[in-house]
């Protein structure tokens, strides 16, 4: 169980999509449970504790996106070492690496065009469906914008309106408008707030008017249009997560708890409840669905039910409620969202092994390594993950190829360069035979990832011998562009080396910047340097 819980979570880090799932997952589960477990507090405490879930969901992906990760090492049974040769035998752990594995690069290569294709449907799915729902937000807006265009002023409410938002501390202006089409009343708006009132409503008692004003301008007191629309985009982007939906009802559902509470202050409860109860009974299905209406007909029951209970606390969540919450959710959200499972190593002195072999197992090119190598080489971002999470050395040395960083830089592989930086890799690791990754990149005249791997800190003028330094190595293969970045960067141009041509004859030559253009026929690499003042 729990070796299935460990590779489960390896497999999930290594997918930005399902980190955010897994992410957005806790975090609504937190606040759920808290929101639950406080239903003796008043409401809008609980809509406090939901809402900063929800605004805590879309900063999640940034998060996770943007800051560095925060490695949690799991035990896993495919990081266990390879024992050297020459043991008398195999180690008996689960997973432990045979031969065999060597075949991981080529057969999960032969997979890799299908998972990413289907990675690629899914993220297309997840934004398709983001994008109706956007569109859906959209085309509700539109619709309330039309009936506040059509709606007819009153000037008896707007006076009673003043009057009651004076009264409650809200010394804002705030239209009231008449529509036929409302059957209850309803309010919406940030900088212009509205409330919208039912046509009949020029007939109704003055208690119930003004019970009914109380409500939707302490929804414009708290701000509840705008935490609503927060929490759309919430919904919208984890469109498919039914925990968000639950989240999305509670929300609503408390924001009028909360404005129920502010008006059953100075109202008799049972009257109030009677007349949520009618109004919920003339009202239509509705085509203003984002608009916070007065009485809803989902959760009525509930609502009234709060109303009548006498040992019910009510009231605005106070300051420190506030502040507690918001605090809580960012503390959750900036702990969880960098964090990153990784493979714990196992040595193999943990299998049994003395130093010595485990010396000479990190000597030898191990499955895993080799197999991470032409992952990098390819540019298969997805195989590097899953090869890494394995256990891959990403700073492995291999004879005759280099390092995976060398590699990925020498096949102008960007997304894998950007790849290995980020999850630790050597910048200036060098490699006897291959140089290092800056030297192979400026050889090949990438000039993206020659930026890149000097932005991250590569020496301009770092010497391999038989590779000597980028800009050599891109003046004999005539990199023009490549040159003037290395110059442009600090590239010494007249840095010259001693090269052995045989060991035999010991005959020798000392290579330069200018000197290598000269003699691969690089005219324009020549003639660029000579105006710089290069000397061979």
């Amino acid at each position: 169980m729990n070796s299935m819980i460990t590779e489960l979570a390896l497999f999930v880090s290594q997918s930005f999509e399902l980190s955010i799932l897994t992410k957005s997952t806790l975090l609504l589960v937190l606040g759920l449970a808290i929101a639950t477990l406080a239903v003796r507090s008043k409401a809008s405490t609980r809509h406090l504790i939901v809402a900063t879930t929800l605004l805590s969901l879309l900063s999640l992906p940034m998060i996770v996106a943007t800051f560095p990760y925060l490695s949690i090492e799991i035990p896993s049974a495919q990081t266990v070492a390879q024992p050297a040769p020459g043991t008398t035998e195999a180690a008996s752990a689960p997973g432990v690496n045979t031969p065999a594995t060597s075949t991981i690069s080529k057969s999960e290569a032969s997979q890799s065009s299908s998972s990413i294709s289907a990675a690629f449907v899914l993220r297309g799915v997840w934004v398709v469906g983001s994008l109706l729902l956007i569109g859906s937000v959209a085309l509700d807006l539109w619709r309330v914008r039309a009936l506040r265009r059509n709606g007819l002023p009153h000037k008896k409410m707007k006076d009673l309106t003043e009057r009651i938002a004076s009264e409650n501390g809200l010394h804002r202006p705030v239209e009231v408008l008449l529509h036929e089409e409302i059957r209850s009343p309803v309010t919406y708006g940030l900088l212009r707030p509205v409330v919208m009132m039912p046509i009949d409503s020029r007939e109704w008692a003055e208690a119930d008017l003004r019970r009914a004003i109380v409500h939707e301008l302490e929804h414009i007191k708290r701000g509840d249009w705008a935490t609503q629309l927060a929490a759309r985009a919430a919904c919208a982007f984890y469109w498919f997560h039914p925990l968000v939906w639950m989240a999305w009802r509670k929300l609503c559902l408390e924001a009028e708890r909360a404005c129920d509470d502010a008006v059953v202050q100075n109202s008799e409860h049972i009257e109030y409840a009677d007349q949520l109860v009618t109004l919920s009974q003339q009202l239509s299905e509705t085509r203003t669905r984002p608009i916070l209406n007065m009485a809803s007909r989902s959760d009525l029951s509930r609502r009234v039910t709060a109303l009548l209970d006498s040992g019910q606390r009510r009231g605005r969540a106070g300051f420190l409620a506030a502040a507690a919450s918001v605090a809580i959710a960012t503390a959750l959200v900036f702990s969880v969202g960098p964090l990153h499972a990784v493979a714990q190593s196992v040595t193999s002195t943990a299998l049994g092994f003395n130093d010595e072999s485990a010396e000479t197992t990190a000597e030898k090119d191990s499955p895993l390594d080799r197999a991470l190598f032409e992952a990098a080489e390819e540019g298969l971002t997805d195989e590097i993950k899953k090869l890494l999470a394995a256990g891959a050395d990403i700073n492995c040395k291999l004879d005759g190829d280099g390092s995976p960083l060398i590699g990925a830089s020498r096949n102008g592989n960007t997304n894998a360069v950007t790849l290995l930086l980020n999850r630790g890799a050597d910048v200036n690791m060098a490699v006897k035979g291959d140089g290092s990754a800056l030297i192979a990149a400026a050889r090949e005249g990438h000039l993206k990832i020659v930026e890149i791997l000097l932005d991250r800190g590569a020496n301009v003028d770092l010497y391999v011998p038989g590779d000597e330094n980028a800009l050599i190595s891109a003046s004999g293969a005539g990199k023009l562009g490549v040159v003037k970045l290395l110059v442009a960067r600090g590239a010494d141009i007249n840095a010259r080396f001693e090269v052995h041509l045989s060991n035999k004859t010991g005959e020798t030559e000392w290579r330069t910047a200018l000197g290598m253009a000269r003699k691969g026929g690089r005219s324009d690499v020549a003639a660029y340097l000579e105006s710089i003042g290069a000397r061979e």
